[in-house]
């Protein structure tokens, strides 16, 4: 070698040690917004995947996969409001940008883990509740496809480690494990290490859906649909409040009272949630995590909202991300670290706001005489400021029950009628010197006590705002509303999935339900009573399902049971091939049930 090539051999030799002594770790935390009826919403999680590609499926490439040394478990109930419940921390993930994060639970029907046993769980995803008879309920929170995971779209960086802490001591080579991958990497007498934090973010208000089953007079089972999103803490921050809560009767633990942070939706016709928190039981709030930007932070319309007061609107929040990462350096054999994004947010304070009580009645949805609304539909109740250009805020919203069945009709009811506030609206817009936000008291364009309802489904346009509803003239429940079907979004093409029933065992079980989810998401239902009649080679057709888009990648489930004994025969088994309807618009599937 001459002495020129030896000169630059030396340089980038020390480079890459320098390189190699930018240790980064990444951390990763749940978070999310459960409704006051729930005392606890556990999951468990045993692998965190990552991808570049938001469209990626679970059997597709491209997966960074992680396997927790013990699976973890978070209460969505405690870690809310600003809580985040840590999942794993120091994952060796490459520095780069991600789309994607795919979480791995721990089904209800495995063995109970550590770490649920730990947390008081009877089951590693469970929901706990009390009915309006004061019954406690602890059922297991059904998952979809769960081996498949919840896949969690978001916009994610981890950045190159602090370069200019690592440039003082020797470097040594060595090689260590990241994720089921050997990668080389390098120690060193002086480090630095860059902590990446991510956090998802799941809205059970949204995400659980209680039903009923086997002749079941009240819910008695729950099933979460995942509509979960996922955040780089680096580029978020947080909208904080306090409600005054004397002027409120009938409260009794945590008040029944969500704050939601809105946008435009993409049409302009309407506003729709982006997260929500509850109200804690010192009536004080955090909304966090926010996606924002330092370039262009955005502004939140806030809806502070509760079947028993009269909404607040706090209009043009600007949020702002959280404070810069700190880094310290320290020399000889210990390690400098740098911490980008934390749960220490840049808040910004709606201050004090004094909620007044209102009445309320009750709603739930009636019989379509056409096409049943997608199994994993919500309908949301809509109210409009009465000045020029507003258009609807969302106020209430809840998930409709996948399975309900009138006769030989397969039509969803709401899980839980709707509680509404017939109140007026307090709204006022945010002044960003910090002064108190001077709230006006006016009735809505739909009048006090009405709204406009419409439903919404993954694949679909949402549904329009031509139906209303009205607070009864006697009584405290309205008539039950009927809702037009939704049409396809666009992209979407119409699909059919043909799907082949065979019992492992004739005549075990004689009513169930086939479940097609799309990344914990739940698309489509269809009853399974006739096929189990049948015998073995029926075919259960599931037709209009949104095909030709990266989101048309279905995997099947199924729910049986025995209609003599429901509960005691309760069966749950997802399958692992999938069903692709991304080039195409037709799909099939052998199913047999064990």
């Amino acid at each position: 070698m001459n002495r020129k090539s030896l000169s630059l051999a030396v340089p980038i030799a020390v480079l890459g040690s320098v390189l190699a002594g930018c240790s980064v770790k990444t951390d990763v935390s749940v978070t999310g917004n459960s409704p006051a009826l729930y005392s606890h919403v556990w999951i468990t999680a045993q692998e965190v995947w990552f991808n570049t590609s938001a469209a990626a499926g679970p059997d597709d490439g491209g997966w960074v996969k992680f396997s927790l040394s013990t699976p973890a478990t978070v209460d969505l109930v405690t870690d809310s409001g600003g809580n985040l419940g840590s999942l794993v921390t120091g994952l060796k993930l490459a520095a780069g940008n991600y789309s994607q994060v795919r979480l791995i639970p721990v089904d209800a029907a495995a063995a109970l883990t550590s770490s649920a046993m730990t947390a008081g769980a009877h089951y590693n995803a469970e929901a706990d509740f009390v009915d309006s008879g004061g019954t406690p309920h602890q059922l297991p929170l059904e998952l979809l496809s769960p081996d498949q995971g919840i896949g969690i779209q978001g916009s994610l960086s981890v950045p190159i480690g602090n370069i200019g802490a690592a440039l003082s001591g020797a470097t040594t080579p060595t090689t260590s494990a990241t994720s089921s991958t050997p990668s080389t990497t390098a120690s060193a007498t002086s480090s630095s290490t860059t902590t990446a934090s991510f956090a998802l973010d799941f809205d059970a208000a949204r995400d659980l859906a209680l039903f009923t089953y086997g002749g079941a007079s009240s819910p008695n089972g729950i099933l979460m649909s995942s509509h979960a999103s996922a955040y780089d803490l680096s580029q978020v921050g947080g909208i904080s409040g306090q409600l005054t809560l004397t002027n409120l009767t009938g409260i009794n633990g945590l008040p029944a009272i969500q704050v939601s942070a809105e946008v435009l939706s993409a049409d302009l016709s309407r506003h729709v949630v982006v997260s929500s928190t509850p109200v804690h039981a010192d009536g004080s709030f955090l909304l966090y995590p926010l996606a924002t930007s330092s370039s262009n932070p955005p502004t939140y319309d806030v809806v502070i909202h509760g079947a028993g007061i009269a909404t607040i609107i706090i209009k043009a929040v600007q949020v702002s991300p959280a404070s810069s990462s700190t880094s310290s350096t320290t020399s000889a054999s210990t390690s400098s670290t740098s911490t980008t994004g934390s749960s220490a947010t840049n808040t910004v304070s709606v201050g004090t706001l004094i909620p007044r009580s209102a009445s309320s009645y009750t709603v739930n949805l009636g019989n379509a005489s056409g096409p049943a609304l997608p199994a994993g539909a919500w309908v949301a109740f809509y109210q409009t400021l009465a000045a020029k250009g507003e258009v609807p805020y969302l106020i209430e919203a809840s998930p409709i029950d996948p399975f309900s069945q009138t006769l030989a009709n397969f039509n969803p009811t709401l899980a839980n009628a709707e509680g509404l506030s017939t109140g007026t609206i307090d709204s006022g817009t945010y002044n960003a010197s910090g002064a108190t936000v001077t709230l006006v008291s006016a009735a809505p364009v739909e009048k006090a006590g009405g709204y406009l309802v419409a439903a919404s489904a993954p694949g679909y346009q949402d549904g329009p705002l031509t139906t209303s509803v009205a607070a009864p003239q006697s009584g405290t429940t309205a008539p039950p509303v009927t809702l037009p079907a939704l049409t396809l979004a666009a992209g979407n093409s119409p699909g059919s999935i043909s799907v082949s029933i065979t019992q492992a065992t004739a005549g075990k079980y004689d009513h169930g339900e086939l479940l097609l989810g799309h990344d914990g998401t739940l698309i489509a239902a269809a009853p399974l009573d006739a096929a189990l009649a049948q015998g073995p080679g029926a075919t259960v057709a599931v037709n209009s399902v949104p095909s030709g888009t990266p989101a048309s990648l279905y995997y099947a489930a199924v729910r049986v049971w025995k209609s003599s004994a429901p509960s005691s025969t309760l069966h749950r088994q997802s399958y692992p091939t999938a069903i692709d309807l991304r080039g195409s618009a037709s799909g099939s599937a052998q199913l047999t049930i064990d």
